[in-house]
């Protein structure tokens, strides 16, 4: 299962938090960094939608 696939899916949904996103970390689902880049992907997009 590609869980970083499926966590940021769930993030960027709206339906995980950035606590959410880190239990997966604890878990050993994925690592920190890709915590981080699902979380940086978010504030991307919402920094995009502030500029229109």
């Amino acid at each position: 299962m590609d869980w970083k696939a499926k966590v940021e899916s769930f993030y960027l949904n709206g339906n995980y938090t950035e606590a959410n996103v880190q239990r997966f970390v604890i878990m050993e689902k994925i690592t920190q960094q890709e915590a981080d880049e699902i979380i940086a992907s978010k504030q991307a997009l919402e920094s995009e939608e502030s500029i229109e």
